[in-house]
């Protein structure tokens, strides 16, 4: 079919806008396996986030010359999912969230390291490109210090709770032998480069990276620390409330307030712990808190060696790549493997994550596992954590999206988190019908995850509108998770720094599990499983309320 002149005009216009992202946001780019911007760095001061917001109202009054009546329905899509993404930039920066760059989830401290490991170094040129991004390091920082000190201005920071193991995570990157650094491993292993380079970098790599790191360092336990806030409530910020609220939309993708999310987390608890209090007496318990007792301190639920722990995650996922064709009509060509989570990461990291393929294909997904006081990750874990961070949740999902064709390559990449972590959730589900925790255990262990997923409704929203301290909200998800305090501890402060997100998981899996309820009604003893997945994974990640739509025009259509 031809392509109206509207339709050719706004691929264009995305396509301008896909390159130009990779040029102001060189980082963004190597991590999309672009390797053109390899020498750069973003602009991370305050004059960098402003040029980006305005930048986004430039795109917004660019949008409204395209006649949507005349684009084809794909373009629509596109065109609508764009606009919205668009505006929630625009409409987000009025929040001045930019003034907190740092916490112990995210930041320029985490990811750098990431970022060296994902870049080439084949040639002279690669290691140039490296010399002139460690070269940039210490302008970085002190664009991040400006905008932390503003921050304070503003009364604008981060709780102090969440800001305490941020020193040490950028410590453990920097052992006192530089040869032991992760920043010096590409130098360690350089051949054919000249002798003058390398030094080159290796002096670099102590003035600026290890230079930078200690003035940040010494700026947060200094400076910082003494005067961030003690409330950890997001309402408790400037315009906190409304701030809130815009995050609940624009991470849930729905309207729904802080209180109908609160009372649906409620009313999810409730349900799940019933199932839970069924699956205990299984397990020979009428106790629940012996139950649980049992269940963190019994040796034989806990590995002893980190190794034994990754080949155990390895062996599931294997299990369940064979199961995938009787779910699903489409398999993503690109494959995943099982990680470690970085050390100087992993106190601060959550049990498990997934990190993407870029875009060229050219990397594999990774789902990490974090191997870190391994008497805090239980072995009945493992099957509801691998089926959401692998497949068939986050790899199946994001790696199919970024083989589609024809479509705009933002969509390839849409992180509409309702969606992305809805799915993952409801893949922890589908893991029972998929043949997986037949052992009363593992079971428990989706159990556990799903109520985990519940109670985030609720310990979200009592944090960040009701007046929840950090105490109650760790007893509320250590009391109907069973997780150990350490684990909730962790989840709880992530939380804190990343509010509303948490909402999403349950938010979007019970969309996807309405939308299902209502093909099978529909099709009756012609519901085809693969067909409805299908449907749900087509089109990439989308609003939860744009998914509902497609979804039900598609059962219309047929």
């Amino acid at each position: 079919m031809k392509k109206s002149n509207e339709d050719l005009k706004l691929e264009e216009f995305f396509e301008k806008k896909w390159q130009a992202d990779f040029e102001k946001h060189p980082e963004y780019a190597t991590f999309m396996g672009i390797q053109t911007f390899n020498d750069r760095m973003s602009d991370h001061s305050e004059k960098g986030s402003i040029d980006t917001y305005e930048s986004e109202k430039q795109l917004f009054e660019e949008l409204k010359s395209f006649n949507v009546s005349e684009l084809s329905e794909s373009n629509k899509l596109s065109y609508e999912l764009f606009s919205l993404k668009t505006k929630n930039n625009i409409d987000g920066f009025k929040y001045d969230t930019h003034f907190m760059p740092i916490n112990q989830m995210h930041g320029f401290h985490n990811y750098f390291s990431r970022l060296v490991e994902l870049m080439p170094f084949k040639n002279e040129k690669d290691y140039k490109n490296y010399l002139s991004r460690i070269n940039s390091f210490s302008g970085i920082i002190d664009g991040l210090i400006d905008l932390m000190k503003k921050g304070i201005e503003k009364g604008l920071t981060v709780p102090k709770i969440a800001m305490e193991d941020v020193p040490n995570q950028i410590t453990r990157q920097l052992p006192e032998d530089i040869s032991k650094s992760s920043f010096y491993k590409p130098i360690s292993n350089a051949k054919d480069i000249s002798k003058e380079l390398l030094t080159e970098i290796e002096n670099a790599i102590k003035s600026e990276i290890y230079g930078g790191f200690n003035k940040l360092v010494n700026f947060i336990k200094n400076d910082y620390i003494p005067n961030c806030r003690e409330s950890i409530a997001t309402s408790d910020l400037p315009n906190g409330k409304e701030l809130y609220d815009f995050l609940l939309q624009e991470l849930t993708t729905t309207n729904l307030t802080a209180e109908e999310i609160h009372q649906m987390g409620l009313k999810e608890v409730e349900r799940i712990f019933s199932e839970i209090q069924e699956v205990m007496k299984k397990a020979g318990f009428d106790d629940y808190d012996k139950f649980l007792d049992n269940l963190r301190t019994n040796p034989d639920f806990y590995f002893t060696e980190p190794e034994t722990l990754l080949m155990t995650y390895r062996d599931f996922c294997k299990r369940v790549d064979k199961e995938l064709p009787r779910f699903f009509k489409m398999l993503p060509r690109l494959p995943y493997g099982v990680e470690k989570v970085p050390d100087y990461q992993a106190p601060s990291a959550t049990t498990a994550y997934y990190a993407s393929p870029d875009i060229s294909m050219t990397r594999a997904g990774i789902y990490y596992a974090n191997t870190y006081q391994l008497e805090t990750r239980p072995k009945y874990e493992i099957e509801a954590l691998s089926l959401h961070e692998a497949v068939p949740g986050h790899h199946l999902q994001i790696a199919l999206a970024m083989e589609m064709e024809g479509i705009p390559q933002f969509r390839k990449v849409s992180r509409f988190i309702g969606y992305i972590e809805g799915w993952g959730l409801y893949s922890e589900k589908l893991g029972a019908e998929m043949g997986f925790y037949q052992d009363i255990f593992s079971k428990f262990g989706q159990l556990s995850f799903e109520i985990w997923r519940a109670c985030r409704l609720v310990v979200d929203t009592g944090i960040h509108a009701f007046g929840w301290d950090r105490r109650k909200a760790i007893d509320y998800l250590k009391y109907y998770t069973g997780k150990s305090e350490a684990a909730c501890v962790v989840e709880v402060d992530r939380y804190i720094v990343m509010p509303a997100q948490a909402c999403t998981y349950k938010i979007g899996e019970i969309k996807i599990l309405e939308i299902r309820k209502k093909f099978e009604e529909e099709k009756g003893k012609d519901f085809d499983i693969r067909e409805f997945h299908d449907v749900i994974l087509r089109n990439g990640a989308l609003p939860l309320s744009i998914l509902e739509k497609y979804a039900y025009q598609e059962l219309s259509n047929k």
